[in-house]
């Protein structure tokens, strides 16, 4: 109880010092009563699919990371827990640097830039935040947003890739290697098998070939 007083004594303090405004207020206001209200719920029944997005309350956290209310695409699930990516909304004065595809396809920013005319489920250009995986409950679900992000589409294939990029870079590079010493064993046996089969088919016809000048022979010794 002595430390609950004392927290409750510090965010009072803070809020009567105009420290936070009123929206972040209202904010960790409904974070704090969402978990008090389902920190003991048994775990929702849904089905959840990568490249889904969802409304998530991420809770309060420390400066960059995301708190709060915020929408997240779903990049891996394992039981209960889910692997997220934070969306928020874009603000070119405060996101000078962005990667797009297309746009600036040779940033090395953590934000890859969505815009909402390519994708029908935000109405605003939003940023997707590479470098802040977050291992969430079920639970943080509120609700599930319009859209998906197919997971067999391009741009799926490379948000996830440069998610692996700034979490592993170890990792990723090593695994890049082996796929292209992979690609190019295949492609070495490939040869290897072609040559084979074109061996073969030489040897076939060149056996059809003795085989027809045998007969040719025996047909002359036999007259």
């Amino acid at each position: 109880m002595k430390e609950y007083l004392k927290a409750q004594s510090k965010t009072n303090e803070i809020i009567i010092g105009n420290a936070v405004n009123s929206d972040e207020l209202d904010r960790f206001s409904k974070s704090d009563f969402r978990w008090a209200d389902n920190r003991k719920k048994t775990f929702q029944y849904r089905s959840v699919k990568k490249g889904e997005i969802y409304q998530f309350e991420f809770g309060k956290n420390y400066i960059p990371e995301m708190s709060y209310e915020h929408r997240g695409l779903i990049i891996g699930i394992k039981q209960k827990l889910l692997y997220v990516l934070p969306i928020f909304s874009y603000d070119p004065h405060k996101h000078p640097d962005v990667y797009h595809p297309l746009d600036f396809p040779t940033s090395k920013s953590d934000m890859f830039l969505l815009k909402s005319s390519e994708f029908s489920f935000i109405s605003h250009d939003s940023i997707l935040k590479l470098n802040d995986i977050r291992t969430v409950s079920i639970n943080r679900i509120l609700y599930q947003q319009s859209g998906r992000i197919n997971p067999t589409s391009d741009t799926y294939k490379q948000i996830e890739s440069l998610a692996l990029r700034k979490y592993f870079p170890g990792f990723f590079h090593g695994f890049e290697q082996n796929s292209k010493t992979i690609e190019s064993l295949n492609s070495q046996l490939k040869t290897v098998i072609d040559e084979k089969s074109s061996l073969e088919s030489e040897n076939e016809k060149l056996k059809s070939e003795i085989n027809s000048l045998r007969k040719q022979l025996e047909a002359i010794l036999s007259r």
